[in-house]
């Protein structure tokens, strides 16, 4: 994920307005990746609680972040945000945690965040009125 060496260059290599907008934007950034940085690390902690070897995903977290530190183009950023917050978004309202009970069976923790209310299906459509 981004870092923010891109910072000091300001938006310097655009042209007129387009330079003093990119710099504004740019502000928020760095801020926008460090909240992206612990949002990831807060949801691995609750999906994988208790789950010693999944909370190892923080090393992947961690070396992500670190290996595009020194990104530089603003589109590139945004790029790497969205995929950051896609992953976030998948652990937090996919994964559910199993438990294995007996060689066989495995037990489905679900957080409460998942659970949610079932609509039971319908055959025949209602009527407008």
């Amino acid at each position: 994920m981004p870092g923010c060496d891109w910072l000091s260059r300001g938006g310097g290599d655009l042209i007129g307005g387009e330079a003093a907008v990119a710099t504004e934007r740019a502000m928020g950034r760095p801020a926008k990746v460090l909240q992206l940085f612990k949002t990831l690390h807060r949801t691995r902690q609750q999906v994988f609680k208790n789950d010693v070897r999944a909370l190892e995903a923080r090393i992947k977290i961690n070396e992500e972040f670190k290996s595009n530190k020194s990104e530089t183009s603003p589109r590139k950023i945004e790029e790497l945000m969205k995929i950051g917050s896609d992953v976030e978004l998948l652990l937090r309202t996919s994964v559910i945690q199993g438990i294995h009970t007996d060689h066989n069976t495995l037990k489905l923790v679900p957080r409460k965040d998942l659970l949610i209310e079932n609509v039971p299906y319908c055959d025949v459509p209602t009527q407008k009125q």
